[in-house]
């Protein structure tokens, strides 16, 4: 093992050659490293390579060779200006976290061996069209695209092929992609193991109905999403809902088939300021954020809010106009116990 993390003035690696028994090296948050030794490439033994942060690094070794190696971290080298050539022989990589290498554009087409593969982050890439041979890897568990996009207007959508190939994933990440209701592919309910599912930042005038039928789904965020209702859609798919993340957004109100999400426990409204009512809360519920919703007036179920209130569970902050019709100084003298 050879850890030089936050070393500031480092500028290039020595000679790896003589270092055959290598496993794990980490250079992250060395900022002004700029040159990797070629003779990395060659660490036949090395299973974790983390350069997380070194912004001034631009260029890579051509052809990596390491045989064993599991995690690959490249996040954050935002010079770098394209992802390295990978050899054949790479099959046992696991973690391949690209985050922040904005002027990455293209992935290397050998990665398609890459049989083990479990988690793949392109967040904030510039890859604005993804390789067609990522959504065949069977083992991949988590998948990132966070803030990738074709320009400034353009939605990555025509480039998000058919995701029936991605049988093992149990979280899929979608946020700031320009994507609207209809660009969500139809058969994304076959991800029959996906447990979160962020689509934050995106354009939906209400829940995409491909996404209620997601049964083994446990989080699901639909923040910052200009949405004014969840839409017709039967919801009770969701059967396993735990986290319901729909901050910021337009809602008047919410439909009562959230009663319907019988595993639900928290449920996020926080910033949807023209929220004026609130439908009864399932039973199940623990959690309800509710800061900035100033037009809130009514909600269905006032005892179980101050259970809520009571438990500490519940986030109301300048939700005055609720706090006026719910008899404020009641709640207040049981919450602190006074007479």
């Amino acid at each position: 093992m050879m850890d030089l993390e936050g070393f500031q003035n480092l500028i290039k690696t020595p000679d790896f050659t003589t270092a055959s028994n290598l496993e794990v090296l980490t250079l992250k948050g060395c900022t002004k490293l700029v040159d990797v030794h070629p003779s990395i490439a060659v660490l036949k033994s090395l299973k974790v390579l983390n350069l997380k942060d070194c912004k001034s690094l631009r260029s890579f070794p051509t052809i990596i060779r390491m045989e064993y190696l599991e995690t690959l971290i490249l996040s954050g080298c935002s010079s770098l200006v394209r992802f390295p050539e990978v050899d054949g022989k790479m099959k046992r990589l696991k973690t391949l976290d690209l985050s922040g290498c904005h002027r990455v554009e293209n992935l290397s087409e050998n990665l398609q061996h890459e049989k083990f593969l479990e988690e793949l982050d392109l967040t904030e890439t510039a890859i604005t069209e993804p390789p067609s041979f990522i959504f065949q890897f069977k083992n991949l568990k988590v998948l990132s695209f966070n803030g990738c996009k074709r320009g400034r207007t353009n939605s990555i959508a025509p480039m998000l092929p058919s995701f029936s190939g991605l049988s093992s994933l149990r979280e899929l990440k979608l946020r700031d992609c320009n994507l609207c209701e209809g660009d969500i592919p139809r058969d994304i309910s076959g991800l029959s193991f996906l447990k979160e599912l962020d689509l934050s930042g995106n354009n939906f005038v209400s829940i995409p109905a491909s996404l209620t039928r997601l049964s083994k789904l446990e989080v699901l965020i639909l923040s910052n999403c200009n949405m004014c209702t969840l839409g017709e859609a039967d919801i009770h798919g969701l059967s396993s809902l735990k986290w319901l993340y729909l901050n910021d957004n337009n809602f008047i109100t919410v439909p009562l088939a959230l009663t319907q999400l019988s595993k639900l426990k928290l449920i996020a409204l926080s910033n949807c300021m023209k929220l004026n009512s609130l439908p009864e809360l399932p039973t199940s519920i623990e959690d309800v954020w509710l800061e900035g919703c100033s037009s809130l007036e009514v909600v269905a179920s006032p005892s179980k809010v101050c259970n809520l209130v009571d438990s500490a569970a519940i986030r109301a902050f300048n939700c005055f106009k609720l706090v006026e019709n719910m008899n404020a100084l009641t709640l207040l003298r049981k919450h602190l116990k006074v007479d």
